[in-house]
């Protein structure tokens, strides 16, 4: 077991400005952070927000989600699995021509399909709470499953390969440094996946930020560990890490207990479907309502690889529209269930696919894999419209695939930006942002094919300005990327010249390089640390700025 992992994973419980550690001579803070200093990396509100994710699995089509129905190039591409004005009448009492933007656009008929009393994803945004995203995609996309899935959850670019979620990364950098070694008896989990194992989007740096459970309701204990000391060898120094994991998780597990009965099946204002994407919203509702702090939650709708028959007269049987009515019915009951019970203020959702399908039908009645699609983000705080314009079916790629327009990390920043409150030095480094001046993913989108743009987010996230704390001399960023190969780039900011000394480390405290010995002015500065030479491993970046030391942590990958 490496020190690293001996040092994160023992001490459960200690204090969250960091664990006090020595190599070889070379003494700090794990993390090395302060609140202070979080709190101006943050720029957050402090606010309780959460967020939902829900996972299309498989690559939605866009194009008959959100439908492009008066174009006659649609028309002539998909003749068998396409739909017209008059085609409604199969699938829902719901008049396919009343557009949802501009009389040429319309939501798929099963979306308008409603479960009881609860809303659907049609009267989301007739009502101006559910946002249309077309467009989203990224450069160089991918078209295999499991890399297009990566890239999302990652948010890393087309050809690089990151080993952290873009939600593990913002809740490692921007809500809990010290996680898991300051978790403690009373803390909610970070994140929940509702489901059998936690969200690759939830990796961080060394460990997972969040964890998965089936059912909140009736959770069980991983078993008392055992409290006597362990001896100071690499024996000991497992079973201390092992006896740290069940602690974490008997803390987690006593949660659920103290929020749920068990053998009782908690409340809702709503009845949800039997569909299993409703009875995952509805198990985050649970959550919500119970009053946990969790800040993220992912649920997963798969089933959308619809490369044979995908359409259906009747939604309720088969194909992408049986999809696309289970999911905005649990939708509808979701939201509706946090409406009722006066939650709705506090949490949006987002959906995301891998990517879309191609423009023309195949010769089995379905869609092959294509590149982008619409996306949706729901929510009362959410400015519901239409953002992007409509596909062009004309105007293809080199591979007769529709053009993107809007970067799926344009979503993140707007979620990270506008809704969590993380500061835009903070968002570059989640999202791997190199440009100097400016963001990369801009969050305001164009409305509706227009030059308008505007935030996804009705009500972003404002630090109060009364409350914020002094601005700090100096700030060591992530190094990007990370985990690297051959070489990384390390750059801070400092708000005054000063004296800096910025150095890397080994686990064993031996000094490897030194990156800059100078007086720098005010601004960011940026070096590039190579590691030819250098054995995979963990290594410990140290900025010594003035008065003050910070430091990061860095993993060499072959």
């Amino acid at each position: 077991m490496k020190r690293r992992d001996f040092i994160k994973a023992l001490p459960l419980g200690v204090a969250a400005v960091g664990v006090p550690f020595s190599l070889g001579g070379f003494a700090g803070r794990a993390f090395g952070r302060s609140p202070v200093l979080d709190s101006i990396l943050n720029g957050s509100d402090g606010s309780d927000r959460v967020l939902v994710l829900i996972n299309l699995a498989g690559g939605n089509d866009g194009l008959n989600t959100v439908i492009p129905f008066t174009d006659p190039v649609y028309a002539k591409a998909r003749p068998t699995i396409g739909f017209g004005p008059a085609s409604h009448a199969t699938l829902s009492t719901t008049n396919l021509s009343t557009s949802i933007a501009r009389q040429d656009l319309a939501l798929n008929p099963a979306m308008a399909m409603r479960a009881g009393t609860t809303q659907s994803m049609f009267e989301l945004f007739s009502t101006k709470k559910l946002a249309i995203v077309n467009n989203v995609g990224y450069p160089s996309p991918s078209l295999s499953h499991f890399r297009s899935t990566d890239i999302w959850n990652t948010a890393s670019d087309s050809n690089v390969v990151l080993t952290t979620g873009w939600l593990g990364r913002y809740l490692e950098e921007a809500v809990d440094t010290n996680y898991p070694t300051d978790v403690k008896t009373g803390d909610d989990p970070l994140a929940i996946t509702i489901g059998g194992a936690p969200s690759a989007a939830f990796q961080g740096t060394t460990f997972g930020m969040g964890i998965a459970v089936l059912d909140p309701s009736n959770y069980l204990t991983a078993g008392a560990p055992q409290a006597e000391s362990t001896a100071s060898t690499n024996a000991g120094a497992e079973l201390a890490y092992v006896r740290g994991i069940y602690q974490q998780s008997d803390i987690y597990a006593n949660q659920f207990t103290k929020y749920f009965t068990k053998g009782q099946t908690p409340k809702n204002t709503v009845n949800y479907p039997s569909t299993n994407i409703a009875q995952q919203l509805q198990r985050v509702a649970w959550c919500i309502a119970a009053g946990m702090k969790t800040k993220v939650y992912f649920v997963q709708l798969a089933g959308f690889d619809t490369h044979i028959s995908q359409n259906a007269t009747d939604p309720s049987v088969s194909g992408q529209a049986q999809l696309l009515m289970q999911l905005s019915q649990a939708i509808g009951a979701f939201q509706t269930d946090m409406e009722n019970a006066g939650m709705a203020d506090r949490v949006i959702g987002m959906t995301y696919s891998e990517f879309g399908r191609r423009v023309n039908e195949n010769g089995s009645n379905g869609t092959d894999h294509g590149t982008s699609a619409p996306q949706f983000l729901f929510g009362t705080q959410i400015n519901g419209e239409v953002y992007s314009s409509h596909p062009n079916l004309t105007d293809l790629d080199s591979n007769a695939d529709l053009k993107w327009a809007v970067d799926f990390r344009q979503l993140y920043t707007s979620v990270l930006g506008d809704w969590f409150g993380v500061s835009p030095q903070m968002r570059k480094a989640i999202l791997m942002d190199k440009t100097t001046s400016g963001e990369q993913f801009a969050f305001n989108i164009p409305v509706n094919g227009t030059s308008t743009v505007q935030s996804l987010i009705k009500t972003p996230a404002v630090r109060s300005v009364s409350s914020a704390p002094q601005p700090l001399d100096f700030v060591l960023n992530p190094n990007y990327p990370n985990p690297f190969t051959s070489s990384t780039t390390v750059s801070f900011a400092l708000a005054r010249t000063m004296p800096v000394k910025l150095e890397v480390y080994s686990e064993r405290g031996e000094r490897v390089a030194e990156l800059a010995n100078a007086t720098l002015g005010r601004g960011t500065h940026e070096f590039v640390f190579g590691a030819n030479g250098l054995a995979n491993g963990t290594y410990i970046c140290r900025l010594e700025a003035g008065d003050g030391v910070l430091v990061r942590q860095m993993t060499v990958v072959r």
